[in-house]
C-alpha cells in the first residue's frame, strides 16, 4: 500500500506523471521501523514523532524516482493524511461474520499490527470498532513484531497459552506469536506447510470455537 500511496499523493500534486507503483518498491524496502524489529522505538510513540521520523525515507523516495525537491516536499506533507483515509482501506468478505462469531463466543478480539498510529481511527472508519475490544499499532507501542514485547503488551496480562493469533506472515505473525506460547493460525498464505493454517479469516475463528469446546 505504501508505493500506491506515493503514486496516488502524485497524481494529486503532478498530474500526468509517469511513475508507476513498481518504481517506488526498491525505495521502501527498508526504512520503516518493522524492518528492524529487533529495536525498540519508544521515542517515536508520539503520531507526530513517528510520522516525521518517516519524512526523509519518503523525501529520498520521491526524489530517487526523478521528482523534483522542491515538489518532493510538497508530496511528502500530503502522505500521512493520503495513507489514513480509511476509504482506503476495505474488509475481506468474512471479516465481520468472524468477528461477530467470535465475539458471540465471548472471545476478546484484540489488533495487533506493525501500523500508522491512526490504526485504531482506521479501524472505527472500516466498520468493525464494535467487534473489538482494544487495537495495538507498532507506532504507539513502541515494539514491532515478532518482538515478543508486542505480543506482551498486546495480552495485557492474559495468559499466553489461552489466546490465538491470527495473521497471515509466518514468521511476523505465526512464529512470532509461537515464541512467546500462543497458539497460532496462519491464514491467507500458502507460504509454508509446517504451520497450522486456515483459508480464511472465517475458518480460523471455526478452528478457534472448535478448540475451545
Amino acid at each position: 500500500m505504501w508505493s500506491q500511496c506515493l503514486v496516488d499523493v502524485l497524481d494529486d500534486v503532478s498530474p500526468g506523471h509517469r511513475i508507476v507503483v513498481g518504481d517506488f518498491r526498491p525505495h521502501l524496502r527498508d526504512g520503516f521501523p518493522w524492518h528492524h524489529p529487533e529495536r525498540a522505538h519508544l521515542d517515536l510513540s508520539n503520531p507526530d514523532l513517528w510520522w516525521d521520523n518517516l519524512g526523509p525515507l519518503f523525501r529520498r523516495s520521491f526524489e530517487a524516482v526523478g521528482v523534483p525537491p522542491d515538489l518532493s516536499e510538497v508530496a511528502v506533507a500530503r502522505v500521512r493524511p493520503h495513507y489514513c483515509d480509511p476509504n482506503r482501506f476495505s474488509l475481506f468478505s468474512d471479516s465481520i461474520d468472524a468477528l461477530g462469531a467470535l465475539q458471540q463466543a465471548g472471545w476478546e478480539v484484540v489488533i495487533l499490527s506493525n501500523h500508522v498510529p491512526e490504526l485504531l481511527s482506521i479501524v472505527q472508519g472500516a466498520g468493525i470498532g464494535d467487534l473489538v475490544d482494544e487495537v495495538f499499532s507498532s507506532a504507539l507501542i513502541g515494539y514491532e513484531k515478532p518482538n515478543p514485547e508486542a505480543f506482551r503488551i498486546a495480552l495485557s496480562g492474559a495468559e499466553p497459552s489461552e489466546c490465538f493469533m491470527v495473521g497471515d506472515n509466518p514468521e511476523v505473525d505465526v512464529l512470532g506469536a509461537e515464541r512467546l506460547g500462543l497458539r497460532a493460525i496462519l491464514v491467507r498464505s500458502q507460504s509454508s506447510d509446517s504451520l497450522p493454517r486456515a483459508d480464511d479469516l472465517l475458518s480460523a475463528a471455526k478452528l478457534i470455537l472448535d478448540a475451545a469446546q
